[in-house]
């Protein structure tokens, strides 16, 4: 008897356990499936919804829960979003000042304001409805802008026509709860045609190019034998003029040295005719000398007779004839 109650309680038991096991699992189920929690990153902003309708409230980076079923946490990238617009060469392209068909591709960045993430969500309820917007105002500006250039300017002002489309689409676009961060434009194109003149006008300026620098050459050539020939020129007047310094130079040595030859003569002759005055006057003194000596002789050995009045004196034989005395 006791053996059956005891089946029965644990059979109880067990159902009880089952049912809480169940009952577990489905609030597990309900929980995953209601997702009541959403975790917003980073870079993200994020507004909740009720029923469908935002709140004003903007959520922040962490851990953010909403109603199950009825609610909802739309998530916005705070990345800058990338837009691309290839403007084509025909007749949607832009028109240059000198009227030239223009192609282009932009590229613009823009990124949502976080202040203004609640009128996203209430004005703009898909991306294309705020981007198409965004693509409009970016043809428009870019064809206006390209207008005020010529074809040849384009290249040249690349980046300043990025600056001016930049500050254009702000200026327009300030009403957007966006902001434009960076504009490039580049790849500028235009017709086949344009593009045959240019390529003429190349060959032409190319040929002109040429012309000047064969010119140019020329008359470095000319310059050069110009040069050349009046270092010639100099060489031979220098060569000249040394030459003429060398016979000047030449003919006053010769004068010098004749000079010095008719001086040194003169000299030797006067030196000559000195020498004679001198051995003429030695000479007299000698004879002089000679008679006061045979006088002396004449005196010491006269005896009151008279003698000769002359006495041997050259060793040649020749006599002198010397005076007598009264």
């Amino acid at each position: 008897m006791s053996l059956s109650i005891n089946k029965e309680g644990n059979s109880a038991g067990a159902s009880k356990h089952i049912r809480l096991v169940i009952g577990i699992i489905v609030l597990l189920l309900l929980f995953v499936f209601a997702n009541p929690f959403t975790v917003i990153k980073g870079n993200e902003r994020g507004i909740r919804y009720l029923f469908g309708k935002p709140e004003t409230t903007i959520l922040h980076p962490g851990l953010h829960s909403k109603a199950p079923f009825v609610g909802e946490i739309k998530k916005f990238s705070m990345v800058p979003v990338k837009l691309s617009l290839d403007i084509d060469i025909g007749d949607a392209g832009a028109i240059s000042k000198d009227n030239q068909t223009i192609g282009t591709r932009i590229v613009v960045y823009y990124k949502f304001d976080e202040s203004s993430l609640y009128d996203v969500a209430t004005k703009f309820s898909t991306k294309e409805s705020l981007e198409n917007p965004i693509y409009s105002q970016i043809n428009s500006s870019i064809k206006t802008i390209i207008g005020t250039y010529t074809i040849f300017e384009l290249a040249e002002q690349q980046d300043t026509i990025g600056v001016d489309l930049l500050k254009a689409l702000r200026a327009h676009l300030s009403q957007y709860p966006i902001t434009i961060t960076q504009v490039n434009v580049s790849n500028f194109d235009w017709s086949e045609e344009f593009d045959r003149q240019i390529n003429e006008t190349m060959t032409a300026a190319q040929k002109v190019k040429q012309a000047e620098q064969l010119a140019k050459i020329a008359e470095q050539e000319n310059k050069r034998l110009i040069i050349e020939q009046e270092a010639k020129a100099k060489a031979l007047e220098a060569e000249a003029q040394g030459k003429l310094n060398a016979a000047k130079l030449e003919a006053e040595a010769a004068i010098a040295k004749a000079e010095g030859e008719k001086q040194a003569k003169i000299l030797e002759a006067e030196g000559i005719q000195r020498a004679n005055q001198l051995l003429s006057q030695n000479l007299t003194v000698e004879l002089r000398l000679r008679e006061l000596e045979i006088e002396k002789i004449k005196a010491e050995r006269w005896d009151g007779r008279e003698i000769p009045t002359y006495i041997p004196l050259t060793p040649s034989g020749g006599v002198v004839t010397l005076p007598s005395k009264n």
